[in-house]
């Protein structure tokens, strides 16, 4: 049978709280299987460190044959791109609780810590609940809630190269 792992990330505590009762009732996800980091005083707060620790750690549990999910509810952001990659000249960012201390979260380190390092055989659904969100794993493809086509739409100028990479190793 399938492992199912998920995080929830986010500072916006009746959204996840939502989230999580729809995957454990609609789609099987136990108790066990979530952790939750929520600005509510209930949960692990949604520091930097600790989201990138949660991302590390789905990776680190997940295996071939696993389902799963992330969310984030909360501030999204752009910071100037500082390797070139991006065709905008923008990073996307997911804005921790404690981005005025420890900086935001770039689409780069998204992707160096969930996507590039998951394991062949996991399938990844990642919620992202914010602003600026389309392109934050920078993945090629986007599916975009608020437009009128309901399709997943490649990005214009995506860098192929850094993908290849993943496909490849």
């Amino acid at each position: 049978s399938r492992r199912r792992h998920t995080r929830y990330i986010g500072d916006w505590s009746s959204d996840v709280y939502n989230i999580k009762k729809y995957i454990m009732d609609v789609h099987g996800f136990e108790e066990e299987n979530i952790v939750m980091l929520v600005d509510d005083g209930e949960c692990e707060m949604p520091t930097r460190e600790n989201m990138m620790n949660a991302y590390k750690w789905l990776v680190e549990s997940s295996e071939a044959g696993d389902a799963v999910f992330t969310h984030f509810s909360g501030h999204g952001g752009q910071l100037r791109d500082q390797d070139g990659d991006e065709a905008d000249g923008f990073d996307e960012t997911l804005i921790p609780v404690d981005y005025l201390e420890n900086g935001q979260i770039r689409d780069d380190d998204l992707y160096d810590t969930l996507v590039k390092p998951m394991k062949v055989g996991v399938v990844v659904t990642s919620l992202m609940d914010c602003c600026h969100s389309g392109t934050v794993l920078d993945l090629p493809y986007t599916f975009r809630a608020d437009s009128d086509k309901f399709e997943m739409e490649m990005e214009e100028g995506f860098n192929l190269g850094k993908l290849l990479g993943k496909i490849g190793a």
